[in-house]
């Protein structure tokens, strides 16, 4: 198998290439769209080139299993994404190498269903008081609720803390910093940050920002004598590696908070965003998860006791994560010469990896556009190719806290909408998604609230 260098400028709807950029152009109007059509032009994989970096893109699902599984040690994180470390810093999402491997058996054990199933009460808690003053006719932005609702979870179940000044003022840097990042990133020259440009100092000050409010926590946990709250911070500091009882260092714990952070609080929403709108477009789909609420909860708030019976609740998410999957792109860079399905693949090189061609495929879907939870219904995912479907990566850096989100996601869609009926507001456009970090709901999404 020789790799064939491919150019955008034959690719439909795309703009072409231009000497300086390669494809770059093309891959920031749309990443999703730049991805499919290589997939659907070129079949298992592709090489392009964005400015000066070459990559290969991969969208056959051996071929991304060695890659990301059973050869997993011969890739890093892929350099193109380190725009993102400084916020995570060398969290498990982009550390590399023995650091990732320890943080990863440190963190590992902490995050099964077992442990988690205890944050289930204050998910449905959080929901309900943040919910509490919606009013039946009541015009609302969904985007911006949920954005709420998640953060209020994850700050509370991460630090027990209810500072609302605090929590705005990490929630303000955090979108300046998911903006500028992205910015960053899809820059062919990024001015480097020690020029003071308006940019650049928006940028340093929501860093500084978070790691004064984190790092602040931080050290009034280590002093206080109660420092077992049963938070996540208690767990990441009781936490240590069994092969020499070492624990993390403050540092090691900003890094891992501010990773979980990002993790458990925009994904979550833009998920739940999405889930929402396409349930307002299907009837049949909302009907069946009103039948399920109704049987499941009989009004009571949903827990983490209700959460293996509200089986068709988590089948309407994983198909929304098979359409908008929120970790739509990711990236390594080989550390050593291998080979992949046999594509020689030469140290240095790097790979741009989506799921998104692969979810939208007919080769293991069905009429891939169209909404249907019914695909996840006894089991039929598990029949595909491993790296047909993986919303949440696969491997040695697949998403630690998939179960937490799962969870996290069913209480909040269950009790938003076993008490409320929402609709778009007349005249509202199709929703489109914009691709940040996760995929947005471009515009947002406003919605009327009806009582049930």
């Amino acid at each position: 198998m020789s790799p064939q260098p491919i150019s955008a400028s034959g690719l439909s709807g795309l703009p072409k290439d231009t000497f300086v950029g390669g494809s770059l152009k093309a891959f920031r109007e749309d990443p999703l769209v730049f991805m499919n059509e290589l997939h659907r032009r070129h079949g298992d994989y592709a090489r392009f080139r964005l400015g000066p970096q070459k990559f290969y893109a991969l969208f056959d699902p051996e071929m991304l299993k060695e890659a990301m599984v059973t050869k997993a040690d011969a890739f890093s994180k892929a350099g193109a994404f380190d725009e993102i470390k400084r916020l995570t810093g060398e969290g498990l999402v982009m550390s590399n190498g023995e650091l990732h491997d320890r943080q990863r058996r440190i963190l590992q054990p902490k995050f099964t269903r077992k442990h988690i199933r205890r944050y289930g009460e204050q998910m449905a808690e959080s929901t309900q008081r943040l919910t509490g003053d919606w009013v039946h006719g009541q015009q609302r932005s969904l985007t911006h609720d949920l954005f709420a609702i998640t953060f209020d979870i994850i700050a509370r179940t991460m630090f027990s803390y209810d500072s609302s000044e605090q929590l705005d003022r990490i929630e303000k840097a955090f979108d300046s910093i998911n903006r500028i990042a992205v910015e960053k990133m899809r820059t062919l020259v990024r001015v480097p940050l020690f020029i003071p440009t308006g940019q650049n100092r928006e940028y340093l000050s929501a860093l500084q920002s978070l790691d004064e409010v984190v790092f602040g926590i931080i050290a009034k946990r280590r002093e206080s004598a109660d420092s077992d709250r049963g938070d996540l911070l208690s767990v990441l500091m009781d936490a240590v590696d069994e092969t020499d009882q070492s624990g993390m260092s403050d540092r090691q714990l900003r890094d891992e908070l501010m990773t979980m952070f990002l993790a458990g609080h925009e994904t979550t929403a833009h998920t739940l965003a999405w889930a929402f709108d396409f349930v307002m477009r299907y009837p049949d789909v909302e009907n069946r998860l009103v039948e399920e609420w109704e049987r499941v909860l009989g009004g009571t708030p949903p827990g983490a006791e209700h959460f293996n019976e509200l089986s068709y609740t988590q089948n309407v998410l994983w198909e929304t994560l098979r359409l908008r999957p929120s970790g739509y792109l990711t990236g390594r860079t080989a550390i050593k010469d291998t080979e992949l399905g046999g594509l020689p693949i030469k140290r240095g090189e790097a790979l741009m990896i989506s799921p998104y061609p692969l979810h939208m495929s007919s080769r293991y879907f069905d009429d891939p556009e169209a909404f249907r939870p019914e695909r996840f219904e006894n089991d039929d995912v598990k029949t595909l190719p491993m790296m047909a479907y993986f919303p949440f990566g696969a491997g040695p850096r697949s998403c630690i806290g998939n179960h937490f989100a799962m969870l996290e996601m069913v209480i909040i869609f269950a009790s938003i909408g076993q008490k409320f009926r929402l609709r778009h507001i007349p005249g509202h456009p199709p929703v489109t998604y914009e691709a940040l970090m996760t995929l947005t709901p471009k515009g947002g999404i406003r919605v009327t609230v009806e009582r049930r």
